[in-house]
């Protein structure tokens, strides 16, 4: 999932100035914030100074009782609030994961540089890539990882054959490390919505329901409404998208909603509830006839998803509520342009929604089978970060989302 933001480095504030900013607003004075801090009063007053200049707008009203934050300075000292947050959490994570480490203000000693060199060998596995990618020499990228590893003493990544792997704590820091630089990239996004530009990016992920119908729908109407955007849409597997949603990569995951592989920092939202129909091809022998049940399918030549998926679960639990032993399945796939090519050049039959073959049951390529099923319902939603603040954009598209499940659940 890597290059989910590639926007990540058009603001790349200094990480003092951040705390100096936040400190500011904090305490509403330059002389308190720079007590706190343990810092001197000029070097605050620069701080902001060169903030407010490297945004070009004034974050502060200078007033004889103090600073007061204006509207911008509002909005992006949420975001510079939400970075601290996220360093604290790693803080706490790392503490709890090596107990002897040196993790103690952590967001005082972590820089930008640091923070986008982790993203980077995560990424791409790489030491060489991640500096090709940040624009900086190898030797740049490996001694800024040596001195985090020396500052925090611990291991971030292992070198194995496969690239450099995260370690526990690697891992954990990366995660909140991503999260943190999501925020300061939508610091752009919310100035630019303030202002009456909705711009920015939005990155969707997508699993193989939502890819054919749901998201394409979406997207079009976010499209027209907020027409300065640009969207990313990935699609994979459940457990890769659903790790890039943690990390901040992707914005939102649109699906089939998981009963289990849950985690307390992501939430589910139900859209509409979905229900499953047996497809096959528009001239295939079982066509003709003007009525079948589900036994009259255990020889047939079953294309399923793959094991593991709910939608897998709800192939063999329909044959299961029926009495009958799931027949054997002779290939699994999860993409719908290989099932629509496995299903048109054979006799081969698929358990699919309705909504992922639309276009081809339009066309008459495919037809759905006069079969009644009964246990497949199942709910499709999206999947957030329980802490997200999502911008503009993207509270848009959750409120397209909601009217298009409306829409289809009305027509279920």
């Amino acid at each position: 999932m890597s290059g989910a933001h590639p926007e990540y480095f058009a603001f790349e504030p200094n990480m003092r100035r951040l705390r100096a900013v936040v400190a500011v607003a904090d305490v509403g004075s330059v002389i308190r914030a720079a007590e706190a801090l343990h810092l001197s009063q000029p070097a605050v007053t620069r701080a902001v100074r060169d903030l407010e200049k490297e945004l070009g707008l004034e974050l502060f009203e200078r007033h004889r009782s103090g600073m007061l934050c204006t509207t911008a300075g509002e909005i992006v000292l949420h975001r510079f609030r939400r970075v601290l947050q996220q360093l604290g959490d790693a803080e706490r994570r790392l503490l709890a994961l090596q107990p002897e480490g040196c993790f103690d203000r952590l967001a005082q000693r972590l820089s930008y540089r640091h923070l986008t060199v982790l993203a980077a060998i995560a990424n791409f596995h790489s030491e060489p890539l991640a500096a090709k990618a940040l624009g900086l020499t190898q030797p740049a990228i490996s001694g800024n990882l040596r001195d985090l590893e020396r500052q925090l003493g611990v291991a971030l990544f292992l070198r194995t054959q496969r690239g450099m792997l995260a370690t526990d704590c690697g891992a954990a820091l990366i995660r909140h490390a991503k999260v943190a630089l999501r925020e300061v990239h939508l610091v752009r996004d919310d100035l630019s919505a303030w202002q009456g530009q909705v711009k920015g990016r939005i990155v969707i992920g997508t699993l193989p329901l939502s890819s054919s119908l749901l998201v394409p729908q979406a997207v079009d109407a976010l499209l027209k409404e907020l027409p300065g955007l640009n969207v990313t849409i990935l699609d994979g597997t459940y457990d890769a998208l659903f790790e890039s949603l943690r990390s901040g990569e992707i914005d939102i995951l649109i699906g089939a909603l998981r009963q289990t592989h849950l985690s307390e920092d992501t939430v589910q939202e139900r859209l509409f509830d979905d229900r499953l129909a047996v497809v096959a091809r528009r001239d295939h022998p079982l066509t003709r006839q003007s009525s079948l049940a589900l036994h009259d399918l255990l020889g047939a030549q079953w294309v399923a998803p793959r094991q593991g998926t709910p939608a897998r679960r709800s192939f063999e639990q329909e044959f299961r509520s029926a009495g009958l032993e799931p027949p054997p399945v002779i290939v699994e796939v999860g993409n719908l342009s290989t099932i629509r090519t496995l299903l048109l050049d054979s006799d081969r039959v698929t358990l699919v929604s309705p909504h992922q073959v639309n276009f081809e049951i339009e066309s008459g390529q495919l037809v759905l089978l006069p079969i009644q099923l009964k246990g497949t319902l199942r709910p499709i939603g999206i999947t957030a970060r329980a802490d997200d603040s999502p911008t503009q954009a993207l509270q848009v598209l959750r409120r397209i989302l909601f009217d298009i499940g409306r829409q289809l659940d009305s027509k279920r």
